[in-house]
């Protein structure tokens, strides 16, 4: 009677082997190393120099990115809902799943403070803009750089000198009003480009 249970421990053991080397293998992540593009959403922007004098941009896509063969893949969800990719002299060295619309300063697809919404009460996004008054553009103006702070956040995280950050994100006060001006000026003109 020994032998027969031992027999079926050793089938048992066996079985429960073979299925959690198949669930480990069914759960291996596929994904190719490196970067694969679905769809281009933006165009590249600058971030800034290294100290190695290496330019480093950014862009969003739709696609996958997988670091190396050790790492987790990240997946873009949609247009909305891109990969954030780091490209450091064009090779692609990092990317993040982010919400397009927290990172655009200017242009189409820039939600609007409640400040400049005419609606009443404002209905997010806001679909009626009118800009008149300071409190208006006091909102512009903190929308503005509360996004720059991250974008320079970004270029620091990644090796961008602080003089190059200076050069593409200033922090004055006067160039945040008058890029503020600049930017909102011909957007609501509706002639603005987008930039995110």
């Amino acid at each position: 009677m020994g032998s027969n249970n031992t027999a079926i421990y050793a089938i048992m053991a066996l079985g429960l082997a073979g299925g959690v080397a198949w669930w480990y293998q069914m759960n291996q992540d596929t994904t190719p190393v490196g970067l694969v593009v679905t769809s281009q959403t933006e165009s590249a922007r600058p971030l800034g120099e290294n100290s190695d004098g290496k330019m480093l941009s950014v862009s969003s896509i739709e696609g996958t990115w997988r670091a190396d063969e050790d790492a987790l893949s990240v997946a873009s969800e949609s247009a909305e809902k891109p990969l954030m990719v780091i490209y450091e002299d064009g090779t692609p060295i990092h990317a993040e799943l982010v919400t397009i619309n927290e990172w655009i300063i200017d242009g189409p697809g820039m939600v609007m403070p409640d400040e400049c919404c005419s609606q009443d009460p404002p209905n997010p996004p806001c679909d009626v803009v009118q800009v008149d008054g300071e409190e208006c553009w006091d909102a512009l103006t903190a929308k503005v750089e509360a996004n720059m702070e991250k974008w320079r956040k970004l270029a620091k995280e990644h090796g961008v000198t602080d003089e190059s950050i200076a050069s593409f994100y200033p922090t004055e006060e006067e160039s945040t009003t008058q890029e503020a001006e600049s930017i909102f000026g011909p957007m609501l003109s509706l002639q603005s480009n987008f930039v995110w």
